[in-house]
């Protein structure tokens, strides 16, 4: 019976020890289980942590950093002591102060105020935009201004208060951003410019238009004495027409960034000279009772400039004196400045009333209505002065007159140039005498309302051979061998460039102008490099063309 007994028990006692045996091995294989899913999620958090594009930083309430990926994004080795944010991030302000949180800036932190706030309220705080200025290394040697964007969630980590912060640099992509903004609004500003502007050049082309237009009609049907008046009208307004259209070319450049400068050494005395003398024959043509004033500084005085556009400048500032001014005088002249040289014009006109002297060089500017002028001339001077690195101003009391002046920081020389640059491209003018004495011009154009024009100009003193294309051009040099060739550039069959090119290859003498609607800077110094001796731009002028006849020797 005890023996049973003992049987009994032991079977129990193994059966037992069985289970035991089973439930530990169970809870073992739980136990690896259940690490290896903590280490499954480690690895993943820590994959995530780790590559993702943003700093994320777990801190306490003292701002000690207790896990961040940060030393990992940027390739550096962990510290061993525990750092505050700002210390972490390298925010120059702690840093200067020797610690996160001492440094005077740090009360107003929105980053620090922020996270205070999540750990008070238990909460969390959206995306926060602020500047902030941050050392580049650990030497602290240099720093960069940047914005970043930070946001914080509360946590409670082993009954620990806990933030767990995520910092961007969102530098590149706030620049991008106000970039984009900045092109929008120029992009609107330049939409409203352009609609600005053709509503003005409509009402300025129409005024002169409408006053040719209307007169010339006229002029059949007019006394002799009216269709003096009427010629006069139309001659002014045309005049007018042909200074808008310059100054769109001049407008259209500059917008498009090819306005372009020319340097040579330049003559001022014979820049101030040239301009005297035409402004006092339209003082004169107007009989109005005021001087044209020109005194020199110095007897010789040379700058290494832009002739035409400094010359454009000038004229420009004249023109408005012109209008301005019913007596009294104009005087022009140059200073030597320590600074430069400073041009200026002064008049005895009516003055700019104080509260108008700031606009005056802005487009479309007329302070008087009733003027004629399109309002361009001193935003364009004004531009050309600033592209040459010079100053532009205005001085004016109102019923008195105005001195308008623009500095140039070239300093003058005393030494007369051999030569210029486009003196050099002219082509030898000398011509046997045989070919001088018949005096005939050979005009090639193909619209037969401007050979008409040569005619009426050109035809009681000349011989006149007309060729309608460049082709014609050609055939007629050889049979007629004129003294000079008018030649337009835009014909049809072979274009003026060509037939220049050919009728070079058979006489570098002849001289030849080209007569052309081309009227860009770049196209004057293209044709004078194309074979050319000389160049007048379209709508011709009478003047012009005997001037260039005369230079070229008939």
């Amino acid at each position: 019976m005890v023996a049973f007994i003992l049987v009994c028990l032991v079977l129990l006692l193994g059966l037992l020890w069985g289970w035991e045996i089973r439930k530990r091995k169970s809870l073992e294989q739980e136990f690896v289980k259940k690490k290896n899913e903590v280490c499954s999620v480690k690895e993943f958090s820590d994959t995530i942590l780790y590559n993702v594009d943003a700093y994320i930083i777990l801190v306490d309430r003292n701002f000690l950093v207790e896990k961040t990926n940060y030393y990992n994004l940027n390739n550096t080795s962990e510290g061993q002591v525990l750092r505050r944010v700002g210390e972490l991030l390298r925010c120059k302000n702690g840093l200067d102060a020797g610690a996160c949180g001492s440094h005077e800036n740090c009360k107003v932190c929105p980053v620090r105020n922020s996270i205070e706030k999540c750990f008070r309220e238990k909460g969390h705080f959206s995306p926060l935009e602020t500047p902030m200025r941050l050392y580049m290394s650990e030497k602290m040697d240099n720093y960069v201004d940047c914005i970043v964007c930070v946001s914080g969630t509360y946590l409670q980590l082993d009954q620990d208060d806990k933030v767990l912060l995520t910092v961007r640099d969102v530098t590149r992509q706030k620049k991008i951003l106000d970039e984009l903004e900045e092109a929008r609004r120029n992009a609107e500003l330049a939409g409203e410019q352009k609609t600005a502007f053709l509503a003005n050049m409509s009402h300025e082309i129409r005024t002169p238009l409408n006053a040719i237009v209307g007169f010339a009609g006229l002029l059949g049907t007019a006394s002799d004495q009216d269709r003096i008046s009427y010629v006069e009208i139309i001659k002014g307004n045309t005049n007018m027409l042909l200074q808008l259209v310059n100054d769109i070319l001049d407008m259209s450049k500059i917008e498009a960034g090819t306005l372009e400068f020319i340097y040579t050494d330049v003559d001022v005395n014979q820049i101030m000279r040239e301009l005297e003398g035409i402004f006092r024959l339209r003082l004169e043509e107007a009989d109005v009772p005021v001087r044209i004033i020109f005194e020199p500084k110095l007897p010789v005085c040379f700058i290494h400039t832009e002739k035409n556009r400094i010359s454009q400048v000038i004229s420009n500032f004249l023109s408005n004196a012109f209008k301005y001014t019913v007596q009294g005088s104009i005087t022009m002249g140059y200073e030597i400045r320590e600074n430069g040289i400073c041009f200026y014009v002064s008049d005895t006109g009516t003055g700019i009333p104080e509260d108008k002297v700031s606009q005056v060089f802005e487009r479309f500017t007329k302070l008087d209505a009733k003027r004629q002028g399109t309002g361009l001339g001193l935003s364009i001077s004004r531009t050309i002065i600033k592209k040459m690195g010079g100053e532009i101003g205005v001085t004016s009391k109102y019923g008195e007159g105005s001195t308008f002046w623009f500095v140039l920081p070239e300093k003058p020389f005393d030494f007369l140039p051999l030569q210029s640059e486009e003196k050099e491209q002219f082509i030898d003018l000398s011509e046997p005498e045989s070919c001088l004495e018949h005096k005939t011009i050979l005009i090639a154009e193909d619209m037969d309302d401007n050979y008409l024009l040569y005619k009426i100009y050109l035809e009681k003193k000349y011989n006149l051979i007309r060729a309608e294309n460049g082709e014609e051009a050609i055939s007629k040099f050889l049979e007629y061998s004129p003294a000079v060739i008018l030649m337009d550039i835009g014909m049809p069959v072979v274009d003026g460039y060509q037939a220049t090119e050919a009728i070079r290859q058979l006489s570098s003498k002849v001289p030849i102008v080209a007569v052309t609607a081309f009227a860009y800077d770049e196209d004057k110094r293209k044709v004078m490099s194309g074979g050319f001796n000389g160049y007048l731009s379209k709508p011709l002028n009478k003047e012009a063309l005997f001037d260039m006849l005369r230079q070229m020797g008939i």
